[in-house]
């Protein structure tokens, strides 16, 4: 669940297989549990989207760790599950090095090395086959799990029988489909002659060196540092594609928006201004990282495909014990054109640990679109005086231009979409707040608000009131519009 945001017409197909808000650690232990953890830990990310916050959270487990982690993760989205499953067998099936090469590039690049390809059609593909094999007379709409062991880990996957038949295709190359071909398909739409207005647009809010790598990226979509090789990048790749003729995202999608901006430009190489090369660098360190936790600790993953508020029931049919879960992140579902605050709730409320077992369990929630449902069309396209006041210290704009208020000028454009870095949001947040009823809602679910929170900032990527010319560069340059809102929950008791 990643689309929202302001209203802005889209290109491209309805897919968000890359995240667009930062990666998070759900469980932040430093600041939660600290050496206070519980005898086993359970996660559950209940619209993951791509695995990147499961990512982040088990590469951040410290070297002490040796507790039992169970980590539940679900979609709706059958190409997020396909994909996602075959990131997490491929970190199971190889070790630490080779695994962080494939998965970067399984789920970044719109090619690949054939050696990956036929490493995963030797190695994973035959693993999917053989379960498809056994469940071949097994009714179209059945429940059907295999789990895959290793050592102390373990992949378990529950899916429809008819979506295990599927399953295949995402390491399967269309007929039809060439390196050649996936380039056109790409350029299509990341490149569309009739989005050229909306892409200068973009890219006029960014720094020329942002301009230039994002171009090559949309043009070849294969995530490398700029001045690398893209030689042996020849070959498909197939969890992108189940047909010839479609990219799968949209034009706007882009790898930088799933991971802290910040970190991932600490991470710059000798071409400081690479900021792909940037991206790739800091994949690589997170990716061995997690594949190197994977290796070493006992953790378990299950991955499901259900609409989320059909998912308590199967993790109730897998369980013992109801109240399980020490950290609970749903995305943004919470929004009201999804399953909105209250049936959110109420639906994973229950699954929240008690404070007796864990007082820190959280449920996190992403409201993405809360503010822009809450404001009216004057609040979203009228910029205060305030507000102009602010983005003038960090873009020069010449008072010629704000007399003639010619809305088609670029630095007006520019200057109008920085001010949304300056807008009061709080007080529409706390209108839509007022208007979900949150504090009868979560009294109703056994829950509440935490008073201080302790894994996320409520608005992580608002811009700071001192921030610097960089901060505020990278800001507009990025996707992020300031205006994404997290809340924590705790149980009452």
């Amino acid at each position: 669940m990643n689309d929202g945001g302001p209203l802005m017409l889209s290109h491209g197909a309805n897919k968000s297989l890359w995240g667009n808000v930062p990666a998070l650690d759900v469980l932040y232990l430093k600041q939660n549990e600290g050496d206070k953890l519980p005898k086993d830990i359970h996660l559950l990310f209940a619209a993951s989207g791509d695995i990147r916050n499961v990512v982040k959270t088990l590469s951040g487990l410290p070297k002490s760790f040796n507790r039992k982690c169970r980590v539940v993760v679900n979609d709706k989205d059958l190409d997020i599950v396909a994909r996602n499953a075959i990131l997490l067998l491929t970190v199971l099936h190889y070790e630490p090095d080779e695994a962080t090469n494939m998965m970067l590039h399984i789920w970044y690049s719109a090619l690949i090395p054939q050696r990956i390809f036929i490493s995963l059609q030797n190695q994973i593909l035959p693993l999917i086959q053989d379960v498809c094999a056994k469940i071949c007379k097994k009714p179209p709409m059945s429940l059907q799990s295999k789990t895959w062991t290793y050592g102390s880990r373990s992949l378990k996957l529950v899916l429809q029988k008819a979506i295990w038949d599927c399953l295949p295709s995402y390491l399967e190359i269309p007929n039809g489909l060439s390196a050649i071909k996936v380039q056109k398909v790409m350029v299509s739409t990341t490149l569309a002659p009739e989005r050229i207005d909306y892409l200068e647009r973009a890219f006029y809010k960014r720094p020329p060196h942002w301009r230039i790598c994002n171009a090559k990226f949309r043009k070849d979509g294969i995530l490398l540092p700029l001045g690398s090789s893209r030689k042996d990048f020849n070959t498909p790749n197939p969890t992108f594609f189940q047909t010839n003729d479609m990219w799968p995202m949209f034009d706007s999608a882009d790898p930088l928006d799933g991971w802290p901006l910040i970190e991932v430009f600490q991470k710059a190489p000798f071409a400081k201004n690479d900021i792909y090369g940037s991206l790739f660098r800091y994949l690589q360190d997170v990716f061995f990282t997690f594949c190197s936790q994977i290796k070493t600790h006992q953790i378990c993953f299950q991955l499901f495909h259900v609409n989320a508020q059909n998912l308590p029931d199967l993790i109730k049919q897998d369980s013992v014990a109801t109240n399980i879960f020490d950290r609970i992140e749903v995305s943004n579902i919470g929004d009201r054109g999804y399953l909105g605050p209250q049936a959110t709730l109420a639906i994973f409320g229950p699954l929240l640990k008690p404070k007796s077992q864990n007082p820190h369990a959280t449920l996190i929630v992403l409201f993405l679109n809360a503010v822009h449902e809450t404001s009216n069309l004057l609040n979203q396209l009228s910029p205060t005086r305030l507000e102009l006041e602010r983005a003038v210290n960090y873009i020069q704009v010449s008072l010629a231009i704000l007399q003639t208020n010619n809305t088609s000028d670029p630095d007006l454009i520019k200057l109008t979409e920085a001010c949304l870095f300056f807008r009061e949001y709080d007080r529409l947040f706390e209108r839509f707040y007022h208007e979900c009823r949150f504090e009868e809602i979560s009294k109703d679910a056994g829950l509440k608000v935490k008073p201080k929170y302790t894994i996320v900032a409520p608005w992580p990527m608002r811009l700071k009131k001192s921030a610097s010319l960089e901060e505020f560069i990278i800001l507009l340059g990025s996707g992020h519009t300031g205006s994404e809102r997290y809340v924590e929950w705790e149980n009452q008791i």
